[in-house]
């Protein structure tokens, strides 16, 4: 395992564990803290790139407003110390760590400003293999840690773990697979021997996703891209390219394969909301089919859909205080849940939005199950999904739809409807 050192980061391996085993399996730990939107401060990204045979970089982001920064009496400087340990597996049913260690990132930061902390670390991971890793952040100033889940895929030489995103104007690799601007992004693939590229663009609307207790089979992918170019690598193996409209960009190696780096250029504001226009959507999953069609078809949607709220409850305070908690399940489902779709149009973001943060999560390579309640005062509640093969996304799940969700569904939907924000 090896540490880099990023510019303003001081970073100092503390220790390194190998091929050893765990008490218990990751299949059998409870995973709700990743979605757990309101109690999360630091909020990583990581991304991974297989740089050699051997050995993959993960790469890390994360902001400084999420930091608390002290200055000790025998310091000068304002100081974020964090502590970040990783744990890797062969699976999410295995209990061997194959590569471990942990390690701390100091950040200055005297003129308080936000800014954007990135890093890298190396794993020992050979192809054709696939692992899981476990990060943990603490914020030791603060005592608190965070914690992501990252799938190394090394069964494939096209995959977007193949490909490195850099900023150009920042000079800060580019961790999420996501732009909101058409700034210039530089592109590099591992492979020598590569020396083009086909970048496929896709113009697509998604349609919501129906109530859980409704069974459909989703619209096959038009695989035919709406445009495409090809682009030169240059003697780095890699190419600068701006993208400039909204929408899918899947960057390929090989044409006749699915694989690929997909990005995906968003609005300037996501995954938050700030348009009107971008909260009517949502309001679908609550409202009737009358309530939405009149509100769509308004002479003013705005008005009308500030009137649907203010219908909830009996006044305007109320009413912001219901739209500042549905929205902000918005917000994190889109933070969460995100793949070639928006992630409040998932099926995971979905049951997130109506039903909020799930009590326990436990994860296998196949898919996520979800519980709500503790069994005691109350029946559980299980939503099972699916990991799907997605060539845009691995973040794509499925939900195991089912005609007993139907009371359930409507008892949180009305629960909204009458001014309340639902909890299991």
């Amino acid at each position: 395992m090896g540490i880099f050192r990023s510019i303003g980061l001081y970073v100092l391996v503390i220790g390194l564990l190998a091929s050893c085993a765990s008490n218990q399996t990751m299949s059998k730990y409870n995973f709700a803290k990743l979605y757990k939107g309101s109690e999360l401060i630091i909020k990583p990204n990581f991304s991974v790139y297989h740089s050699t045979p051997t050995t993959s970089e993960i790469h890390f982001q994360l902001n400084s407003t999420g930091l608390l920064y002290n200055k000790p009496e025998n310091l000068n400087d304002y100081t974020a110390n964090l502590k970040f340990m990783f744990l890797m597996y062969e699976s999410f049913t295995s209990n061997l760590i194959v590569d471990s260690a942990s390690f701390m990132v100091s950040d200055i930061n005297n003129d308080k400003v936000a800014k954007s902390i990135t890093g890298k670390f190396n794993v020992n991971a050979d192809y054709p293999k696939r692992y899981i890793l476990r990060v943990i952040v603490k914020d030791m100033n603060r005592g608190i840690e965070e914690e992501k889940l990252i799938e190394l895929d090394k069964t494939s030489r096209q995959n977007r773990q193949n490909y490195l995103m850099e900023n150009i104007t920042t000079r800060q690799t580019h961790v999420k697979y996501q732009v909101n601007n058409s700034g210039p992004i530089r592109i590099q693939h591992n492979d020598k021997m590569i020396q083009r590229l086909i970048v496929k663009y896709y113009d697509r609307e998604f349609p919501l996703s129906p109530p859980p207790f409704v069974s459909y089979n989703a619209k096959r992918f038009d695989f035919e891209p709406d445009s495409f170019y090809y682009v030169i690598l240059d003697t780095n193996n890699s190419f600068i390219t701006n993208f400039k409209k909204e929408g899918l960009y899947h960057i390929q190696s090989d044409s006749n394969a699915t694989e690929g780096l997909t990005i995906r250029r968003v609005d300037q504001y996501f995954p938050k909301i700030r348009k009107h226009k971008d909260m009517l959507p949502s309001i679908r999953f609550i409202s009737t089919n009358k309530e939405y069609r009149a509100i769509s078809e308004a002479e003013d949607p705005q008005d009308a859909a500030d009137e649907f709220w203010l219908d909830r409850t009996s006044s305007p305070d109320k009413s912001r205080e219901l739209i500042r908690n549905y929205y902000k399940r918005i917000e994190d489902s889109n933070e969460f849940f995100t793949s070639h779709l928006p992630g409040w149009k998932s099926e995971r973001g979905l049951i997130y939005s109506v039903f909020g943060p799930p009590d326990n999560i436990y994860r296998t390579i196949s898919g996520e199950s979800w519980i709500y309640g503790n069994g005691k005062s109350q029946p559980n509640l299980t939503f099972n999904f699916t990991k799907t093969f997605n060539p845009f996304s691995d973040n794509d799940f499925r939900l195991k739809r089912s005609p007993e969700y139907k009371s359930f569904w409507y008892n949180a939907v009305d629960t909204w409807r009458q001014g309340r924000v639902y909890s299991y």
